[in-house]
C-alpha cells in the first residue's frame, strides 16, 4: 500500500509518498481498499506545525476515506468484503488501504457514491455537533456560517436549512456568493457583512476563522444566540508557516468573562471535533447518526479531486482558498 506522510513541517511540497505493507483485519476491525481520502483544513495546519493534537513526526494525515471492504474482523457483522463504506480514521486516511475498527465505518446508501462519501464524515459530524448537539438550532431561527463555501459549511447550510433556519452565508470571495445563493442561503461577502451593523439578532454563528472576529460577531448575536466556534483558520495565510500570525490570531481570541454573558444572555462554544471522535461512545452516535444523510437530502460538494500522488497541488489549492466544497484525493484507478 502507499500513503503520503508528514515527516516535516513546512509548505505543501514536504508531503511525501511512501510504500509501506498493509495490515490484515483483526476481530473486530475492517480493511478498507481507499477510494478517496478527504482533506481538511486541519491537515494543513499540522504539515505546518500549528496542531498540537498531531501525533510525533512522521505520520500520515487525514480524517476520513470512502472505499471498497476488502475484509473483516471475525466479529464484525454491520459490512462485509465488497461493500462500499465510508469512515472516519482520526489520523492515517491518506492511504490507499486502511485498516480500522468498524465502529468508525459506515456502509454507503446507493443514493452516495464514493466520492461523495469521502466529502462526509468529518464535514457531518462537525456540522451536527455544532447545529444540533451544541447549539440546538430550530425551525425560526437566524443562523449565520462563516465558513459557507467550505466542505463543512455547505452541510452546515443545508442541515440548518433543514431544521427550518434561515440562514446567512458568508464569503471573503465575491465571486463565490452565487454558490451560496445556489444553497438555498442568503449570500455576503465577510466584508459586507461587517460593514453592516444592522445585521444582527442572530439565534446562531458558525465561525471558523477564530481570533478577533470572534469578539465582533458576538455582538450580532439576538437573545439566547449562540456563537460555536470551530478553527483559528485566520491564523494561517497562503500556506505559509508564519508563527507571528497565528500568535497574533490566538492573542486576539476573547477572554470572555462569564459575567459580562449576563449582560448579554448569549453562549459562546467551542468545537474540536476531532476530540469528541477520540470517545467511543460519540464515533458510535455519530456513525449510526449518518443513516439520516440520505433522510434529510444532505449532499456534500466535492470542488476538486486530485490523484494522490499530487497531494501538495491539494493542499495548496484548499490553502489559498481557491476550494468551494471538499477537496479529495484519488487512489488508483478510482
Amino acid at each position: 500500500m502507499q500513503h503520503i506522510v508528514i515527516e516535516k513541517f513546512g509548505p505543501a511540497s514536504t508531503l511525501a509518498l511512501r510504500q509501506v505493507d498493509a495490515r490484515a483485519p483483526e476481530g473486530d476491525e475492517v480493511a478498507i481498499d481507499v477510494a478517496f481520502s478527504g482533506i481538511n483544513f486541519a491537515d494543513i495546519q499540522m504539515r505546518l506545525g500549528f496542531y498540537p493534537d498531531a501525533p510525533k513526526r512522521p505520520f500520515v494525515p487525514g480524517y476520513e476515506v470512502s472505499g471498497r471492504v476488502t475484509a473483516v474482523g471475525k466479529n464484525v457483522r454491520d459490512v462485509q468484503p465488497g461493500d462500499r463504506v465510508a469512515a472516519g480514521t482520526y489520523f492515517g486516511g491518506y492511504a490507499s488501504h486502511v485498516t480500522i475498527p468498524a465502529r468508525q465505518v459506515f456502509k454507503l446508501p446507493t443514493s452516495i457514491d464514493l466520492e461523495a462519501g469521502a466529502a462526509l464524515p468529518v464535514n457531518y459530524f462537525t456540522a451536527q455537533l455544532a447545529l444540533v448537539e451544541m447549539a440546538r438550532v430550530r425551525k425560526g431561527d437566524r443562523v449565520l456560517i462563516e465558513c459557507a463555501t467550505g466542505g463543512v459549511g455547505v452541510l452546515a447550510i443545508q442541515l440548518a436549512r433543514h431544521l427550518g433556519a434561515h440562514v446567512t452565508g458568508l464569503t471573503t470571495s465575491p465571486t463565490k456568493k452565487s454558490f451560496i445563493t445556489e444553497l438555498g442561503a442568503t449570500a455576503l461577502t465577510v466584508d459586507e457583512f461587517a460593514r453592516d451593523p444592522s445585521l444582527r439578532g442572530y439565534d446562531m454563528i458558525l465561525n471558523a476563522s477564530g481570533g478577533a472576529n470572534i469578539t465582533w460577531q458576538r455582538a450580532r448575536l439576538g437573545i439566547t444566540g449562540r456563537i460555536v466556534c470551530i478553527g483559528l483558520s485566520s491564523g494561517v495565510k497562503d500556506g505559509k508557516r508564519n508563527y507571528l500570525r497565528m500568535g497574533l490570531a490566538a492573542l486576539r481570541m476573547p477572554r470572555i468573562s462569564i459575567l459580562k454573558l449576563f449582560d448579554t444572555n448569549s453562549g459562546v462554544y467551542a468545537l474540536n471535533a476531532l476530540h469528541v471522535l477520540r470517545d467511543d461512545t460519540w464515533i458510535e452516535r455519530l456513525t449510526r447518526s449518518m443513516i439520516d444523510v440520505e433522510q434529510m437530502h444532505l449532499k456534500p460538494h466535492v470542488g476538486k479531486v486530485f490523484a494522490a500522488s499530487d497531494a501538495a497541488d491539494a493542499h495548496a489549492f484548499l490553502e489559498t482558498k481557491q476550494a468551494t466544497g471538499k477537496v479529495l484525493l484519488r487512489w488508483g484507478a478510482n
